[in-house]
């Protein structure tokens, strides 16, 4: 440690009132001694006893020099010694021993007393300056930290005076502006950079920095060809009693995160499109699908029809005539479930696949599905064997969807087991879940193909010209998605080809809504008996010629009389003619005026007249649930599907009749 230079001072004379001199020493808030010329202390204040906390004449003396640092001992006396034999005034930094054990450093001066050129000792004081040195090692320290990190960032720094005067440049600042960090130093802001378009967004900043005394944020777009963007910060620098006496200039490059911004916005933008596209394509594809099934489905319910009254028409039919109706309506049975399939499907695959879910008895469903295939099952002389766990099977699930997925199995084991095989059927509880297992001996499944056979549009024997089966594979994905949606899971077993499979659905239970569920029993000869419509007037509306005359026809054979009309303005100027209307069977999708506007219109025309509604029946080639909440909606009491079965149409024209005549 090395003294600091001392000023020039004038040598202190003795004072004469001794009394006086010790008082004042006594409370001067420095330490104070005296020594006499050959430096033995011959007197120190009561602030040095009390820092010391020793004895006053331990202190005299050479005794202080006990407690100090042994380090500073011998830089101490040399000082002291030298200074001494010059006659001249001294100061010396050391650390001295507090009554606490603790060293601290003091600023120890003195200076001579003479008495003409007879020196007669020294007097001086020590000043506690540990807080000092401390608080400067700190302020070096965060000053050393600042330069390493400023020096090591990628980001331009500068530091200015209140003259916009640069007092500190990083190494960046060559990347910045062209000039090495010594060039920069004394240099205007105005002289860091040759265009305004860079240096005005400096000076501004600065000066609003110290001004205000808070951050400012500003931006530099480069001029030339590189045309490089920066982002800045000029933070005010704050001394005590808040004024900025420096301001810190942050200058880092932009443009690659800009042009990066650029970049994402395109790609946005374009995601955005695509998306939109997507969702318009989707409906595009929803819409034609519709359209696709109304414009299949509509002449379905004509063959149908047409099929009912042949064989109303043909009570003895030869046997080929009687194979003939029975083939053309297996074919209108099987072209409905393809398109049923294809359109759940495409609704599974855009997640617009919905359920209706109630509380609901799995082994009615399961056998309703059974008998509805047993006529199947007969032309290929299967055995189908049932085996059910009793009612206490209960969920909640949609009865539709679910008849759907164990009518795709069984249609699927029918169709792949050989003439005269066995289907077995059984519905068993596992913990939890409802176990329907459906097990056939036909012609199994490769182990190669086990992973895929869920999978839409899948098939084993996939090959278009040597395909032994029909049907588009979508059977199968069909009761997966459906069965997830419940909640549940399906598998499939099977020991390789010719050793037949076994499908298993697992559905969760909920024993606790038991009480809510409706029984269900399957009636099979519940349609056999038709009932008549005698007595009954049907005002029918379609616009299609083939769906008009063919339900006009099964309608008359079943005893009604019906007025068809092929559009709105027909039924309404119809509506006061002839014998009081007593059921309405309307098409929705006829051009003009709809369903729903023909409705309406009736509807009217009864208002006006004060007369009772009809009974209004939906029959439409529109499958959608959407379709039905609508029509309901509208005022239509029932919503039929096309093509319908002719002797569910005739059960619901009755019950609508019975209601109308109550």
């Amino acid at each position: 440690m090395k003294p600091t230079r001392p000023g020039p001072a004038r040598p202190a004379r003795i004072p004469k009132d001794a009394d006086r001199f010790r008082l004042m020493a006594d409370f001067a808030p420095v330490l104070v001694w005296m020594s006499n010329a050959e430096g033995r202390f011959v007197f120190v204040n009561r602030t040095w006893v009390e820092f010391t906390g020793r004895a006053l004449g331990d202190e005299l003396g050479t005794g202080w020099t006990e407690r100090l640092h042994p380090d500073d001992r011998e830089h101490c006396r040399e000082v002291i010694e030298r200074h001494f034999a010059a006659r001249l005034p001294f100061e010396v930094e050391y650390r001295l021993r507090r009554a606490d054990g603790r060293y601290r450093w003091l600023l120890a001066k003195g200076v001579p007393l003479l008495e003409g050129n007879v020196l007669d000792g020294y007097v001086g004081s020590c000043i506690d300056i540990t807080d000092r040195l401390a608080a400067e090692h700190e302020a070096r320290r965060r000053e050393e930290d600042f330069r390493n990190l400023a020096e090591n960032i990628p980001d331009a720094i500068a530091r200015v005076d209140r003259a916009l005067r640069c007092v500190y440049a990083n190494r960046a600042i060559e990347w910045a502006f062209g000039r090495k960090p010594r060039d920069a130093l004394g240099k205007a802001l105005g002289e860091l950079a040759a265009h305004a378009e860079v240096v005005e967004p400096l000076v501004a900043a600065a000066h609003a920095a110290f001004e205000s005394g808070e951050e400012q944020r500003f931006r530099i777009d480069e001029p030339g060809g590189a045309h490089r963007r920066f982002a800045g910060r000029a933070i005010a620098e704050l001394r005590e009693g808040g004024n900025a006496s420096t301001v810190l200039l942050i200058i880092y490059d932009v443009t690659a995160s800009i042009e990066a911004e650029k970049r994402r916005e395109v790609e946005l933008a374009c995601e955005r499109t695509a998306r939109a596209d997507a969702e318009s394509a989707s409906i595009a594809r929803d819409q034609f699908l519709a359209i696709v099934s109304h414009e299949l489905r509509s002449p379905l319910n004509g063959i149908k029809s047409w099929t009912h009254v042949l064989q109303n028409v043909l009570r003895n039919p030869d046997p080929t005539a009687a194979r003939a109706i029975d083939g053309i309506m297996i074919g209108v049975e099987h072209q409905v479930r393809l398109i049923d399939d294809l359109l759940d499907v495409t609704r599974a695959l855009s997640g617009n696949l919905g359920l209706a879910k109630q509380p609901m008895a799995l082994v009615p469903v399961l056998a309703e599905a059974t008998e509805g295939l047993r006529a199947l099952a007969a032309e290929k002389s299967l055995q189908v064997v049932t085996r059910y766990a009793g009612s206490e099977l209960e969920m909640r699930g949609d009865p539709d969807r679910i008849r759907q997925v164990f009518s795709n199995l069984l249609a699927n084991a029918i169709k792949f087991t050989p003439n005269g095989g066995t289907v077995w059927i059984s519905a068993v509880r596992q913990d939890a879940m409802a176990c329907v297992e459906v097990r056939d001996t036909g012609a199994g499944i490769a182990p190669e193909f086990l992973p895929y056979v869920f999978d839409a549009f899948r098939q084993a024997d996939q090959g278009a010209s040597n395909r032994r089966q029909e049907g588009l594979g979508l059977g199968l994905a069909l009761v997966k998605r459906l069965t997830e949606l419940h909640g549940g899971y399906v598998t499939c077993e099977s020991g390789g080809a010719g050793l037949g499979a076994t499908f298993r659905v697992f559905l969760p239970l909920s024993p606790e809504e038991a009480g809510a569920v409706s029984r269900w029993v399957h009636e099979p000869n519940a349609m056999a008996a038709l009932p008549s419509l005698s007595g009954t007037t049907v005002l029918m509306i379609d616009d299609q010629r083939e769906a008009r005359e063919s339900v006009t026809a099964l309608l008359l054979q079943a005893g009604a009389e019906v007025v068809a009309c092929a559009s709105a303005e027909e039924a309404v100027a119809k509506l006061g003619e002839g014998p009081e209307l007593t059921v309405i069977v309307c098409d929705i999708a006829m051009p003009g005026e709809d369903g729903y506007a023909a409705l309406k219109r009736i509807r009217s025309w009864e208002s006006e007249r004060g007369s009772r509604r009809r009974p209004a029946i939906a029959l439409s080639a529109f499958s959608e649930r959407r379709d039905r909440a609508r029509a309901r909606s509208e005022g239509f009491q029932t919503y039929l599907t096309k093509p319908v079965a002719p002797a569910e149409l005739i059960h619901v024209v009755a019950t609508a009749a019975r209601g109308m005549r109550v």
